[in-house]
């Protein structure tokens, strides 16, 4: 599982690295601590950092979701314009060649971002135990309010360590060109 795990990361490898990124800023932003600065590697945390877990439910709310929210905007846009273009306007390669192969790294980029949307088990886990079952819990109207997302983002971080992140990209390229024809 983890060699298809590995492959499938870095055939993806754009959405991989610019997550990694992204999650280091936000350890940064956080004061968290980065103990492996490597983004393509190759084992279960290749396209995430190892960092120190966050120790407030706010903090371990941005880590486990910020990056995530940021890379589903990137790939929704970047899927848009790409689905956009050779859908919906019907760019062939026999129009605009170099327009085509555009529209095409396009759905490429945006497929890639919106597999890498989710975090680590650790991360929501890690959300999961501050905000609802330590000393210092969230407030419960934030506990309520965040809950749908957090399951969202717990269930896609198991779907991403089992490496079926691929069929929830799968689901949106499919949800996206029903909605833009």
């Amino acid at each position: 599982m983890r060699l298809i795990y590995v492959i499938f990361k870095f055939l993806l490898f754009p959405g991989t690295f610019v997550r990694g990124v992204f999650e280091h800023l936000t350890c940064k932003i956080l004061h968290l601590e980065v103990e492996s600065e490597g983004y393509l590697r190759a084992d279960e945390a290749c396209g995430h950092v190892e960092h120190a877990l966050a120790t407030t439910h706010w903090s371990a709310w941005l880590m486990a979701t910020g990056p995530g929210f940021v890379m589903f905007n990137a790939g929704m846009s970047f899927l848009y314009a790409g689905v956009f273009g050779i859908f919906y306007m019907g760019i062939t390669p026999y129009d605009s060649l170099p327009l085509f192969i555009f529209y095409i790294v396009s759905i490429y980029a945006g497929v890639s971002f919106l597999c890498s949307l989710f975090p680590l088990t650790e991360d929501i886990m890690n959300y999961f135990d501050i905000a609802y079952h330590g000393e210092k819990k969230a407030p419960l109207i934030l506990r309520i309010l965040a809950f749908p997302l957090a399951i969202i983002t717990r269930a896609g971080a198991f779907c991403e360590r089992n490496c079926i992140n691929f069929l929830l990209a799968a689901v949106f390229i499919a949800l996206h060109i029903i909605f833009v024809l």
